[in-house]
């Protein structure tokens, strides 16, 4: 059985061309884009790592592919296997860098040659948000060439541009939106962020800082508090967001505004939790001693918004509506 025999079999699709480099791939879109991997050239073979693309959380799938099925290898051949493994995931490494640069070069320039992104556009439109913070682009810019397998992919001036930031404000990534709402992570999202609104002066509580998970949430709760946001794009960077923002602003209070993913789980380490957004702000809460607020509803406050607007009310954003820590 192949890799991609393998994958089929288990999690119901399979990567082309898996990128062997010892490193992680994340996968961002759809089917087998999603599906996120590690791979170890060996001096027997090679070994695969990878998640579920339909499932959250930690669970693994490994598959080796041996080169001979002898199980001990004569030492002199076992190191020059051993050399051979290691100079090919080093070429991978230096390979996927380089693509990873060329990339980012080409998300700085469409950053720097974009516009402010219209408040008319569909997403931000039927969100009910201003489009703070997100950029246009100015011209169609092709980002990931066409192979064999797949068609090219671009950047199109009608898709609605989120810059993502590493913790000393470099550009390391872009997340696309489409007009229909698909939405695209290019680049790097690590530990990623984006300030949405003013300073700690200008909302109705001063001196808070409020930090969400989405783009559409963050640009809402500053509609709704005037106090600045931070967007941290996934769960797993909101610790990493709150520790950025204890360290910048050490007198702020913190609080994260809760996704409240009812119906959902996810496994971590190897345990169903219920309601992975709740569970993930509350504890990078906990770790921070920051506050939480909780949506009195499913979703997350954008969802929650986009009722109160249609309702024509508009109720204030607390810290404590939840009847989570308060600040």
């Amino acid at each position: 059985m192949n890799l991609q025999a393998h994958m089929q079999a288990n999690i119901g699709d399979a990567i082309a061309s898996p990128v062997i480099d010892g490193k992680w791939h994340s996968g961002r879109g759809k089917g087998k884009d999603k599906i996120s991997y590690v791979g170890h050239y060996l001096p027997k073979g090679m070994l695969v790592r990878y998640r579920h693309w339909k499932e959250s959380g930690e669970e693994c799938f490994t598959w080796r592919e041996w080169g001979n099925s002898q199980d001990e290898l004569d030492p002199t051949e076992y190191r020059r296997k051993r050399e051979e493994a290691q100079a090919r995931a080093d070429a991978a490494a230096r390979q996927a860098e380089a693509e990873r640069a060329e990339l980012l070069a080409i998300l700085q320039t469409i950053i720097r040659e974009s516009a402010p992104a219209d408040h008319d556009h569909p997403y931000p439109l039927g969100k009910r948000i201003i489009a703070m913070g997100a950029r246009q682009a100015t011209k169609r810019y092709q980002i990931v060439p066409a192979t064999a397998d797949t068609k090219a992919q671009y950047i199109a001036p009608d898709d609605c541009l989120i810059p993502v930031y590493s913790h000393t404000g470099q550009l390391q990534g872009i997340q696309q939106i489409t007009s229909t709402g698909y939405k695209l992570m290019r680049g790097t999202f690590k530990d990623g962020l984006l300030w949405i609104g003013g300073g700690l002066t200008t909302g109705e509580v001063p001196n808070r800082l409020f930090i969400a998970e989405g783009w559409a949430t963050a640009c809402t709760v500053h509609m709704r508090t005037r106090n600045p946001v931070v967007v941290a794009f996934a769960t797993s960077n909101l610790l990493s967001a709150g520790r950025w923002a204890r360290g910048r602003f050490p007198d702020a209070g913190v609080v994260f505004a809760v996704d409240n993913d009812t119906g959902s789980s996810v496994k971590v380490h190897g345990r169903k939790v219920v309601n992975p957004g709740r569970y993930y702000a509350t504890q990078a809460a906990q770790a921070l001693g920051a506050a939480t607020c909780t949506p009195p509803m499913g979703g997350d406050w954008n969802d929650w918004h986009t009722s109160q607007t249609a309702d024509e009310k508009k109720s204030p954003i607390s810290a404590n509506q939840s009847g989570h820590q308060s600040l």
